[in-house]
């Protein structure tokens, strides 16, 4: 796999081991509580300091991380401002963990920073407990086994030239237009299954069936 940055949102769900490895570790304010549950030393935190605990801020100092502070009253999310860190240390593939929780605005500005993120040159991942959120332009062979939902969204007007593999309901040269459900709830019925879209941006939403 190629060098990866995760980003930590908050929430109460344990961090897969699997993205310990990364070579970037930012945590977006809240997600301090939950990587240091985790045992995770971060290497950047970013944010207002609206939910630190005057505890975990100590961690931090005595761990030398580094700490990108703002204020409350700014114009973007912790998270948004997480991926501009990701963005500028040169990472073109990132892992969101977290951030489809208990606030609605929250969860969708999350999924629309998948867009954002591409616009400064970084795939960024959406990863909350079975699920597994990623953009697709072009063509992407998905992290999916059979039996797995796939959901494909339109974030365009229009999208068009959607070729599927590996799906149950197969797609060929097809069109998803922003706001039709024409792609939800599909499922993958073979080994390594991908998704290409020609002309357009599609959200791809897996979540994980068994295991």
């Amino acid at each position: 796999m190629r060098p990866f940055a995760v980003i930590v949102a908050a929430g109460r769900g344990p961090l897969p081991r699997r993205y310990r490895s990364a070579a970037l570790v930012v945590c977006a304010d809240g997600g301090v509580a939950r990587a240091h549950r985790a045992g995770w030393t971060p290497h950047v935190v970013v944010g207002d300091w609206d939910s630190l605990d005057p505890s975990l801020v100590q961690w931090l100092a005595s761990g030398g991380v580094e700490q990108i502070r703002y204020p409350v009253d700014k114009d973007k999310t912790d998270s948004e401002l997480a991926v501009d860190v990701v963005a500028r240390r040169g990472f073109g593939l990132a892992y969101l963990l977290g951030g489809l929780g208990a606030r609605v605005d929250h969860g969708f500005a999350n999924l629309l920073l998948t867009h954002y993120a591409a616009g400064l040159g970084v795939d960024l991942r959406l990863v909350a407990g079975r699920t597994l959120v990623q953009l697709v332009r072009g063509r992407v062979e998905l992290d999916a086994r059979p039996g797995d939902w796939v959901s494909l969204f339109s974030l365009r007007p229009e999208s068009r030239g959607i070729t599927t593999g590996g799906l149950r309901f197969p797609l060929v040269d097809g069109t998803l237009l922003l706001g039709s459900t024409l792609g939800v709830s599909n499922e993958v019925a073979g080994p390594r299954p991908w998704v290409e879209v020609g002309d357009g941006e599609v959200l791809v939403i897996r979540v994980r069936r068994r295991g």
